[in-house]
């Protein structure tokens, strides 16, 4: 099957942020399907792959594939952290624990923000953790593959908060992929200081 147009701007997103750090090891949290660490071995980078879920790991020799909860993930020995299609799957307060231990290392970042026309169903505007954002219902999260893992409600931060979490957790400089994957998605090049 064909990937559909969301998925081939996610892949040329991808594919030029990835061009933008110095080639060297790479962590995947959330690897799903793995599609993004194989382009990344691929482009020559050493890639470790870790999910809670391991059912949709691809067969390739190239990534390390780890079956692991992403909280659980020491990222001190890595060049460059891959967050893609996870950071809207967490808590806020799992979200900062990730950027305050990915700290120090450039943070490729793709997700979902709260937006006034949304693409899924969330919450009304809340506060969580020091920031504004919505809520998402993970209810169930243990029958998706591709929903959150032990947690029943997710925190999207809105496009100002995100920014603002991110400066205050190591990463002043943030480019995002513009045209945006959809409206309330795209991809983040967050550096360090």
């Amino acid at each position: 099957m064909p990937p559909n147009r969301n998925s081939t701007r996610r892949f040329q997103l991808f594919d030029a942020l990835l061009r933008q750090v110095p080639t060297g090891r790479v962590v995947d949290l959330g690897a799903g399907h793995g599609a993004f660490s194989v382009r990344a071995a691929d482009a020559g980078w050493d890639v470790t792959a870790v999910d809670a879920r391991s059912t949709r790991f691809p067969d390739d020799p190239r990534v390390t594939w780890l079956e692991k909860d992403i909280r659980e993930v020491d990222l001190t020995d890595f060049d460059l952290v891959l967050c893609l299609g996870l950071f809207y799957h967490l808590t806020v307060d799992d979200q900062v624990a990730l950027l305050d231990r990915a700290a120090g290392r450039p943070l490729i970042l793709d997700t979902h923000v709260a937006t006034r026309n949304p693409t899924h169903e969330l919450s009304e505007i809340v506060t969580a953790g020091g920031y504004k954002g919505r809520l998402y219902d993970e209810k169930g999260w243990e029958r998706r593959p591709t929903a959150s893992w032990e947690n029943e409600e997710s925190f999207w931060p809105t496009g100002r908060e995100l920014y603002r979490m991110l400066a205050d957790h190591g990463y002043p400089a943030v480019f995002a992929g513009v045209p945006w994957v959809v409206r309330d998605r795209t991809f983040f090049l967050c550096l360090p200081e």
